[in-house]
């Protein structure tokens, strides 16, 4: 009888601990997802400068204090930031926002309350931090991508260039689902490299007398399309996006074709 007892109550303590491994399990892998946390927490609001030249930047969180997320959010900081730059509906809201302060409690209930009701972003955003897998990009293609960031256009009359992660026309070039997380992929390679201007201005150099006289618009058009062309085929530029790849490959949701 005793002996029935005695198994009967080491069956009892081995389903118990069954289930508190199990709910243990559950509980880490909660805290790894990163579902596990309310959206808005992977954002943050940081003031950048001193006195009356300070502003804040809105913005990605690194998140450099969590073991988990702070891995990829560190990693793909500037490719985080393209997604919120042109798929985040608070981004337009900036200005909005700063007029709230001094009030920092009620612009940072409206920041996180527009984070957490943006469910497209969300949707754009957590694919990446999922890493759920997206359609391969071919090197010829991020080339093509990346080149489109080097910006030779006319502003305010004038003819100026930019490196820029919103003027450019790169968002015009595909309408495939993949292509914000090739795009910000290669948005994050460019700003990896050292030297950025100094090769836009290596291949735009040739032009510049021209382009200070004011061309017309369709040669204005043409040399823009040459400095893609070039930019697209730059070894600097195919060593930087290579370089990157294989720095992030394990945080990105897609493979390089090379």
């Amino acid at each position: 009888m005793r002996r029935t007892y005695l198994l009967l109550m080491n069956c009892l303590f081995s389903r118990m601990t069954l289930l508190l491994l199990i709910a243990g399990c559950n509980e880490v892998k909660g805290q790894r997802s990163p579902d596990a946390i309310p959206f808005h927490e992977l954002f943050s609001i940081e003031r950048i400068g001193k006195g009356e030249e300070a502003y804040l930047h809105f913005g990605p969180d690194s998140l450099k204090g969590d073991p988990v997320r702070g891995p990829v959010c560190s990693a793909l900081r500037n490719f985080h930031d393209y997604l919120y730059t042109h798929y985040a509906a608070v981004y337009d809201r900036h200005t909005e926002l700063q007029k709230l302060l001094p009030d920092t409690g009620a612009m940072k209930q409206r920041y996180d309350g527009s984070l957490d009701a943006d469910t497209a972003f969300q949707q754009v955003y957590m694919l990446a931090l999922r890493k759920e897998k997206v359609d391969p990009l071919p090197l010829d293609s991020a080339m093509r991508i990346a080149a489109h960031f080097f910006y030779v256009h006319r502003m305010e009359g004038k003819v100026t260039m930019h490196v820029c992660i919103g003027i450019n026309k790169v968002q015009e070039m595909s309408t495939s689902p993949s292509h914000p997380y090739h795009a910000a992929f290669c948005y994050m390679a460019i700003w990896g490299m050292k030297h950025i201007m100094k090769l836009f201005q290596q291949v735009v150099d040739p032009y510049r007398a021209e382009m200070r006289a004011g061309p017309t618009d369709e040669r204005l058009n043409e040399v823009e399309q040459v400095v893609y062309d070039k930019l697209a085929r730059d070894p600097r530029l195919r060593k930087a996006v290579l370089k990157e790849y294989d720095r992030k490959a394990k945080y990105l949701p897609f493979e390089l074709i090379k």
